[in-house]
């Protein structure tokens, strides 16, 4: 009589997590324990009409910012791409790559990558490797001409407590490097902390101010890869990370996409940026402070309304 052969039944892997969405169990441990959690910290779009503040319009022209940085297509942004995106591009092991795998599709962000993606291009002086700001930040830095660039008349850094230069405080600071400044928190190296400069963001502001070449892609690019790093800061480029991953093909599963924040128009500079102790700008509507006169007395004619005409633009 034959024996009968019993097949054994052993126990089967199970898969224990969504490879579709994750390529590795890093990162599904990543998403869940950290990114999952997390807050985005959306970009601001720019939205400034002829003769609003024309200098600042300029430049944003002439680095290409109007493009794409400050003007992404539809302004959406799919908030599970985004996590996902983070959570791919986590490294246990070191720095992150320079690319994640977004639902089975690579999405780069490497410097050439997103300069590309971007339009914005590197502009290097003649016999130069490096731009203007990537130059300028290897140098020691100069506080007194970034106060007198940023700030208005007779304000300056607040020291630290071991007596060195440590912030600029946002009320401080010139209409101009208020509006730069409320741009960065958001579309550049982003921060929710936004009541004051630190002195590495007073530099990118005082390289904004004074036209400096720099490279954007490396500005992005560094700051994701920290982003997806950190186990606290907020989740920035939500608006990038979802048009990159459309570009590469992803699909997203939601109907309904969040929009951006409020956009940096004349309202807002008006409300949140504009300094009245600043004589190099005025903005129509926009009363500046006047010391209290001394007591005149009292007249039934109607006081002459204070002239609200635009004044021109003097660089600081």
């Amino acid at each position: 009589m034959a024996s009968k052969k019993h097949k054994s039944i052993g126990s089967r892997p199970t898969t224990q997590y969504d490879t579709r969405r994750f390529h590795s169990l890093d990162a599904w441990n990543q998403y869940t324990d950290n990114v999952l959690g997390r807050n985005i910290l959306p970009e601001k779009k720019v939205e400034l009409y002829h003769t609003e503040l024309d200098d600042f319009k300029t430049e944003l022209k002439r680095r290409n910012f109007h493009k794409r940085l400050t003007n992404l297509v539809d302004g959406s942004k799919d908030l599970a791409l985004v996590k996902e995106f983070y959570a791919n591009l986590y490294s246990s092991e070191g720095p992150s790559p320079k690319q994640a795998i977004v639902r089975g599709h690579l999405v780069k962000i490497d410097v050439d990558s997103l300069n590309t993606f971007l339009e914005t291009p590197v502009v290097l002086a003649e016999g130069e490797t490096l731009p203007i700001y990537s130059r300028y930040c290897s140098l020691p830095t100069d506080y007194r001409e970034i106060e007198a660039t940023l700030c208005i008349p007779g304000r300056r850094f607040i020291l630290n407590t071991e007596g060195h230069p440590g912030r600029i405080l946002r009320k401080d600071l010139t209409t101009l490097a208020q509006v730069w400044s409320a741009l960065s928190y958001s579309n550049m190296p982003p921060t929710s902390h936004t009541s004051d400069l630190t002195v590495d963001r007073a530099r990118l502001i005082f390289g904004l101010v004074s036209r400096m070449d720099m490279n954007k892609g490396a500005l992005v690019s560094g700051q994701m890869t920290s982003i997806a790093q950190s186990n606290t800061s907020r989740l920035g480029f939500p608006t990038l990370i979802t048009a990159l991953c459309r570009a590469r093909g992803v699909v997203s599963d939601n109907l309904t996409f969040e929009r951006l924040s409020p956009v940096i128009n004349l309202a807002h500079i008006w409300n949140n940026c504009w300094n009245p102790e600043d004589l190099t700008i005025s903005i129509r509507g926009a009363r500046r402070a006047r010391a209290r006169p001394a007591a005149l007395p009292s007249t039934s004619v109607a006081p002459t309304p204070t002239s609200t005409s635009v004044a021109p633009f003097v660089p600081p």
